[in-house]
């Protein structure tokens, strides 16, 4: 006896059944209007997709002319897009690029980058409590003096003398170029 097979639901058969046989008409015409094969298949996809999402499918009379009109109407979104976005202006990366010096990422590159910022942390953590948070806000959250000394209840002339302390102690820590 062979085993059970599992039967796909009805309409199921016929989305495949219609893919199957509009899909290279519709690779085609795309193909015809857009400059890689790639695009052709994806707007084809979308296609099929849209006129199976779509519930007055079933209804239409004539599938291929109802596949056309949605093709038309993607390819023309897309014209208008492309034209808004200015896409044959745009330069593809990899030609941008060439001949750039490239920096590959090492085991040692990073672990001297962790070593850095183990040795960063830890003059961070020599710092007073109210000069480490004058720090980071101004450094790494990116508060102005004033936005700092308004959050922190303190005078913007604070602010300045915890920055300063900051950076003295770094400067004489670390080894900045």
């Amino acid at each position: 006896m062979p085993p059970p097979t599992k039967q796909e639901p009805e309409g199921t058969r016929d989305a495949i059944a219609t893919a199957q046989q509009y899909r290279p008409r519709l690779v085609r015409y795309f193909r015809n209007h857009l400059n890689t094969p790639d695009d052709a298949e994806d707007m084809a996809q979308e296609t099929l997709v849209r006129m199976m999402r779509d519930p007055q499918a079933e209804r239409v009379s004539n599938i291929e002319a109802y596949l056309m009109t949605i093709a038309g109407n993607l390819l023309r979104d897309r014209f208008r897009r492309d034209r808004t976005r200015h896409v044959s202006q745009h330069v593809p990366l990899d030609e941008s690029v060439e001949g750039w010096p490239t920096e590959t990422v090492s085991g040692e590159r990073v672990y001297q980058d962790r070593e850095r910022l183990r040795t960063f942390v830890k003059h961070l953590d020599e710092l007073s409590p109210r000069c480490q948070q004058v720090f980071l806000l101004n450094r790494y959250e990116g508060l102005t003096y004033s936005a700092i000394a308004g959050q922190l209840g303190i005078s913007v002339s604070a602010v300045e003398k915890q920055m300063m302390r900051a950076l003295l102690h770094f400067s004489t820590r670390l080894e900045l170029p």
